[in-house]
């Protein structure tokens, strides 16, 4: 059991627990599920965050399909929330305490760093769907360097691959502006590198995001940086839902210049994050890029797509749940601490399959010639590595319109144009 290998993570933390529970965090429902009896899954997506509402209406899909196939799933919600890391923390302390046999999510990098040590203290996996911090890679490999097991995985991309493609689409010199957390400074540092390599001048600035800093104060010191290198033809936007009043506030300052090019990051959701501060049709957009880690166009996604409110991360997110259910099956065990070493094997190698019914059907048929499989998920071709990275994979480039429209490219890791078509 889950609960026997719990350690003590001292007085404070436990503290921050007893207020979770008693605030109501997890439900009646959730309480009375049997996670001797289910394969429990618990959850660390803030339910009061915009940006996670798809992704928790993906994880009920993704447990509709697997249990119309006899996978035998419950979700039991962990509200993490993206404010400070204790609560990221004592979130995850309940799924544990809940008996939980895997976790989908943390959805940010800072909760993700956060949690990191007590998922490999209580030898818990989590599979995050949009965690790219870089620092989570080190983590892992320090843990695999020591001749330990790391129980984090995620499938979407780090922004080791984000970095470069984000400074390619500049010109001239840039300042980045960036979250001051474990994600927009990872970013902010690589880009930085990137654009430096190529013998641009960057000026950085960082703003508080525990709490964010007001629009008005970033978009001053923005104004302060632009003075301080010359010709400054570009601004790096590594920010979340706040950025859309940031570039509000950039695009009426006196001091930044007419024709300066805007590139965003994958932590602004343009649709609800931006275009409530920056009308669509008076051309203000119009040449801004964004860069984000994207599924595969096709036939399957189209289909997903109509399935549910789609946003980014909604196919991550239902491949976490997947491969959590498919890596116990071909286990046979529900606990993580044995599971846990055949998460990279069902991502990749074997025969191909693309859902999970396909998949189980394969591990659970009277012969071992079809034990080995390879999950070919809505996100694409996962494949993770001995990190807990995924190896392979697109990155979209939007550029938008005078309307808000936008026109996309799809790039691989290296930074090539690929043709989806």
């Amino acid at each position: 059991m889950v609960v026997e290998r719990l350690s003590i993570l001292g007085s404070v933390l436990l503290l921050v627990l007893v207020g979770i529970f008693s605030s109501g965090c997890f439900d009646d429902e959730e309480a009375g599920v049997d996670c001797a009896e289910t394969f429990c899954i618990g959850t660390l997506l803030a339910e009061d965050e915009d940006f996670n509402l798809p992704l928790i209406e993906a994880v009920d899909i993704a447990k509709g399909d697997i249990n119309k196939a006899g996978g035998n799933v419950e979700i039991i919600s962990g509200n993490s929330y993206q404010a400070g890391a204790g609560e990221a923390a004592a979130s995850a302390m309940g799924l544990l305490e809940m008996g939980v046999h895997g976790i989908v999510g943390p959805s940010y990098s800072s909760d993700s760093v956060a949690i990191h040590p007590l998922l490999s203290e209580n030898q818990m996996v989590a599979i995050s769907p949009s965690a790219t911090s870089p620092t989570l890679t080190d983590m892992n490999k320090e843990l695999v360097d020591g001749g330990n097991q790391h129980f984090f995985f995620r499938v979407s991309p780090s922004d080791l691959f984000q970095a470069p493609i984000l400074a390619r689409q500049t010109q001239g010199n840039v300042v980045i502006v960036n979250r001051d957390d474990a994600w927009g400074k990872a970013l902010a540092e690589h880009t930085k590198e990137a654009i430096m390599s190529d013998g641009r001048q960057v000026e950085v600035v960082s703003y508080s995001s525990d709490p964010v800093s007001s629009a008005a104060a970033v978009v001053s010191d923005v104004e302060a940086a632009v003075q301080q290198i010359p010709d400054v033809e570009s601004i790096v936007l590594l920010v979340f839902s706040e950025g859309g009043e940031i570039i509000r506030g950039l695009l009426d300052s006196s001091v930044i210049p007419e024709g300066t090019g805007y590139y965003v990051g994958d932590g602004l959701v343009f649709t609800s994050g931006l275009f409530p501060h920056v009308e669509e049709e008076n051309g203000e957009i119009e040449g801004f890029k964004q860069v984000i880690s994207t599924p595969p166009p096709g036939k399957r996604l189209e289909e997903f797509k109509e399935r549910f409110n789609y946003s980014d991360y909604t196919a991550h997110v239902y491949d976490t749940v997947v491969i959590l259910r498919l890596a116990a099956l071909s286990a046979g065990s529900n606990d993580p601490s044995v599971y846990v070493s055949k998460i990279q094997e069902v991502t990749r190698g074997g025969a191909k399959c693309h859902s999970y019914a396909t998949c189980a059907a394969a591990l659970t048929d009277e012969t071992t010639i079809n034990d080995d499989i390879d999950y070919e998920g809505l996100s694409g071709p996962i494949e993770l590595n001995e990190n807990g990275d995924i190896e392979d994979g697109l990155y979209a480039v939007d550029t938008y319109d005078a309307q808000g429209v936008p026109q996309r490219i799809y790039l691989n890791f290296e930074g090539e144009e690929v043709n989806t078509n």
